[in-house]
């Protein structure tokens, strides 16, 4: 467990990095409350101010994307949290977003297979949301070692998920910094390659993503949420350091492409060496 106590999750202690559907059911109250890193709340409203940049809307997606944020602000309301009133004329998952933490994804079913009808981005993990607007979920898995595989589980998931059920996994890598706007993770790269050994600790942070499915009982699209869980590798503890490093160096060299850990190398070995 992370001594900061802002994120409860660690998914390293399950091995290296897995390109797996590893969805698992988790009770419907547990869904979006409570939101553990409301505290990035602030910095996330300043990024939703440019709404080009963050939210994405397609004509077909208005009534599942009002339907999904109609959804999770009953579920706040029944959590005792803070939600909004929906106003006629403004995206309803962007409304929303200024109430949770979590980034909202509409995926709508289409004649090419399940695609991104409606969004709000402001933590992607180093991809953007013109990248993700409107693409199937096999273009958005196609750099993904297995995408193809990998896409079609997924696809199957979402065409049997029962309405109200709600369905949960985890993500993680290591970044170099706190940021959490990363649509393109050259400029952390850069900082990592310059980086010095006696800063990896307070420099390497553990970024993990709590993704959630939902299928809704009207429209029959699917709300897909990420949350970013991010900590400073120096708040783990002696067990979670040595889980963490055993993860990272057990990791095939097809997940450490794609996650471009390489330039990560020297601050690891200082910050997470092997025993």
């Amino acid at each position: 467990m992370v001594e900061t106590g802002r994120t409860l999750h660690t998914p390293w202690r399950d091995g290296p990095p897995r390109f797996a559907v590893g969805l698992k059911p988790i009770p419907p109250e547990s869904w979006l409350a409570p939101d553990t890193q409301a505290a990035s709340l602030p910095e996330r409203r300043s990024l939703l101010a440019n709404r080009a940049l963050t939210s994405f809307e397609a004509a077909p997606a208005g009534p599942a994307a009002r339907e999904a944020a109609a959804r999770a602000i009953g579920h706040l309301q029944d959590a005792g949290m803070d939600a909004p009133e929906l106003a006629e004329g403004l995206p309803p998952l962007w409304q929303l977003a200024h109430h949770v933490s979590d980034d909202l994804v509409v995926m709508m079913p289409g004649r090419d297979g399940w695609y991104v009808g409606a969004a709000v981005l402001t933590s992607p993990t180093f991809f953007s949301l013109p990248h993700a607007a409107g693409k199937t979920l096999h273009a958005l898995h196609q750099p993904v070692p297995g995408g193809d595989q990998l896409a079609s589980r997924i696809a199957r998931v979402f065409d049997h998920v029962r309405p109200g059920q709600v369905l949960e996994r985890f993500n993680w890598t290591l970044q170099a910094g706190d940021d959490r706007f990363t649509p393109d993770g050259a400029p952390l790269r850069a900082r990592a390659l310059t980086a010095r050994p006696g800063d990896a600790e307070a420099l390497l942070h553990v970024r993990v993503e709590r993704q959630t499915i939902r299928k809704l009982e009207d429209s029959g699209a699917v709300l897909f949420t990420i949350r970013i869980c991010l900590d400073p590798v120096a708040a783990l503890d002696a067990k979670e350091k040595a889980a963490l490093g055993a993860a990272w160096h057990g990791a095939d060299d097809a997940a450490r492409g794609y996650k471009k850990w390489a330039v990560l190398d020297h601050l690891v070995a200082t910050a997470l060496p092997l025993p």
